[in-house]
């Protein structure tokens, strides 16, 4: 079914149901495992969800959003953005129609993954690492492993089913238990991101298989190297030290919580390295839809990872360094949205350059980010239209620029393009702009590339 325009009103209806697999809320889970990657907005959000929960939903029973925006005490804008975190993360799920009756959304709640399920979980285990810090993420894997003790010593005595029961099962009893089992709800998969990156593994595993590490373990541990790789940017050969250096060389195996550990220790920018993916036919067709200057920024936005672009930027416009907020911001936006590293780096540069401020403002980001998502943007190019369309839309009501020829800083405040019915005063970044931008990153690239000795 085509995706239907959606736009969060307070005046949009929403019926609140739950996955079948949904057993409630363990407060020590919550607050443990996912209230540091939540704003408090989402947490409050959730347990008003759950409170608000009742048999047998039905879609004439809808509720208003004007009810939530009064418990809570905050906009509209505010609970959408607690809405997309808590969908992120995995404990909600989001269904939009317009029937008779008007727009209206089905929020089904989610199970809360067990501590032992959460830490298995590669981009859920990296981000809590990041926000919590070392310390308290150890003492988190202890807790989750609290009650468990080793008994690989021990023979296990354990029955079965049939050992202790023995069924006669009639026709009439089995063709009642399968009626009853389609009749419930089926959990439904969870959407996963698909940024496309590439890795040489042929090469990784020759690197690591002859310094001890089981190459086997590079299968076993695809997604969580993946992982590690898009967030901090690493190249093969940073991935070889990380690994090695969490790897046991008495049985050649991987500790999966130390080599997070190394990799979280260890970030820093990285040289840059150019992330391909397949090019489909619709993102041919959105070239055709840029010029010369816009492709070229484009295409160099889709250099490197994040964190890389954006201390590049800095440097270029004289924006000090990468600020450890900043750095959260990046990696909330890289683990929570569809966004992919260009078009995040798009992101960044209209932040700093066509904006003009010195630093990532969380809230200005995760606006734009949330806005750009409801669009279907996904690529740097599909980001530079975004901006495209927002210039053309603003091109009639323009404001005076200040002497130095670009608008003052915009701090903590939600871009034109996330504001309804209020004028639009921008027009853009220019081509010169593009140009000097795109001049100052080439050249700080030349100069590290003269002063970094090969490895």
């Amino acid at each position: 079914m085509p995706e239907a325009p959606f736009k969060l009103q307070p005046q949009t209806g929403y019926v609140l149901t739950a996955s079948p697999d949904f057993g409630g809320i363990n407060q020590e889970w919550l607050v443990d495992y996912y209230q540091p990657l939540l704003n408090p907005v989402a947490t409050n959000l959730l347990l008003i969800l759950v409170n608000q929960l009742l048999p047998n939903p039905t879609v004439t029973e809808r509720r208003q959003h004007t009810g939530l925006l009064d418990q809570l005490g905050v906009g509209i804008n505010q609970v959408d953005q607690a809405r997309v975190q808590l969908e992120a993360v995995g404990l909600l799920r989001t269904f939009f129609k317009v029937d008779q009756l008007g727009p209206v959304v089905i929020y089904q709640l989610q199970p809360l993954k067990s501590p032992a399920a959460f830490l298995k979980e590669d981009l859920l285990a990296v981000v809590l690492l990041q926000h919590v810090g070392q310390t308290r993420y150890q003492a988190l894997v202890k807790k989750a492993n609290r009650y468990y003790m080793a008994t690989t010593d021990y023979h296990e005595i354990t029955k079965g089913f049939f050992d202790i029961f023995k069924t006669m099962t009639t026709p009439a009893d089995q063709q009642l238990v399968t009626t009853s089992q389609t009749q419930l709800g089926q959990p439904s998969p969870q959407k996963k991101s698909e940024n496309i990156l590439t890795l040489d593994w042929t090469f990784l595993a020759g690197q690591v298989q002859v310094q001890g590490l089981d190459a086997s373990e590079l299968s076993k541990h695809r997604q969580l190297i993946l992982t590690e790789k898009r967030v901090y940017g690493l190249s093969e050969l940073d991935l070889v030290s990380s690994l090695l250096s969490a790897t046991d060389l008495t049985t050649g195996k991987l500790d999966e919580e130390q080599f997070k550990l190394v990799v979280a220790n260890q970030a820093r920018p990285q040289e840059v390295q150019e992330v391909s993916g397949i090019e489909t036919p619709p993102a041919q067709e959105q070239k055709k839809a840029l010029n010369q200057q816009e492709q070229a920024l484009a295409d160099e936005a889709n250099q490197g990872s994040p964190l890389q672009y954006l201390t590049d930027l800095k440097k270029a416009t004289g924006s000090g360094f990468v600020s450890s907020a900043e750095r959260k911001t990046l990696e909330r936006l890289v683990s929570q949205t569809p966004l992919t590293d260009g078009a995040i780096n798009i992101l960044s540069y209209y932040v700093l350059v066509d904006q003009g401020n010195a630093n990532l403002a969380a809230n200005f980001v995760n606006a734009i980010a949330n806005n750009w998502t409801r669009q279907g943007v996904r690529t740097a190019s599909d980001a530079v239209l975004a901006i495209q369309r927002f210039w053309q839309k603003g091109n009639a009501q323009t404001k005076p620029v200040n002497k130095r020829g670009r608008r003052g800083a915009i701090v903590e405040k939600l871009p034109d393009w996330a504001k309804d019915d209020r004028k639009r005063q921008h027009q853009g970044v220019s081509s010169d702009q593009i140009q000097a931008g795109k001049e100052a990153l080439a050249k700080l690239r030349a100069a590290q590339k003269k002063t970094t000795p090969p490895k």
